[in-house]
């Protein structure tokens, strides 16, 4: 038995914003690691001010999608009675603080790589996925956003 899916309020046509913009954020921190990585291989600086871009634009991106998802949490009831959704959206608070930290640390460090943003970037990394998973999972178990055919 298919369960009724849950609406979103922040949608264009039917289409909930957070799904569609989401992906930009998560691939971009998950590209952080790899230039990080980049970096380590060839020592090339290019790859340290991808760096700097990526974690600018991957913590940005990720604000702005976690205000259209803030906003289905906190008016559309079933989803705020999802403990799964206060989950994924406490923890892509969290994972946000950290890329917006690695971004400051990438900032600061002027040009020069920092262990520490690594280490940063593998973590948010870590926790950017299962922020995914939950996602996926209000998504495919709980039909949250799921427009139903007409």
């Amino acid at each position: 038995m298919m369960q009724e899916p849950i609406i979103s309020r922040m949608s264009i046509g039917g289409h909930p914003i957070h799904p569609m913009v989401i992906h930009f954020p998560v691939a971009f921190l998950l590209g952080l690691v790899g230039a990080d990585l980049a970096y380590l291989y060839t020592e090339d600086s290019f790859w340290i001010r991808v760096g700097l871009w990526l974690a600018g634009l991957g913590s940005l991106a990720g604000w702005l999608a976690g205000m259209a998802g803030l906003v289905d949490l906190l008016s559309v009831p079933r989803i705020r009675n999802l403990t799964i959704a206060w989950i994924h959206g406490l923890m892509a608070v969290m994972t946000l603080a950290l890329a917006s930290f690695n971004w400051l640390l990438r900032y600061k460090a002027d040009g020069v790589f920092d262990p520490w943003g690594l280490y940063v970037s593998l973590l948010t990394a870590a926790l950017l996925t299962i922020t995914s998973l939950l996602g996926g999972q209000m998504v495919y178990r709980h039909a949250v956003g799921v427009h139903a055919k007409s």
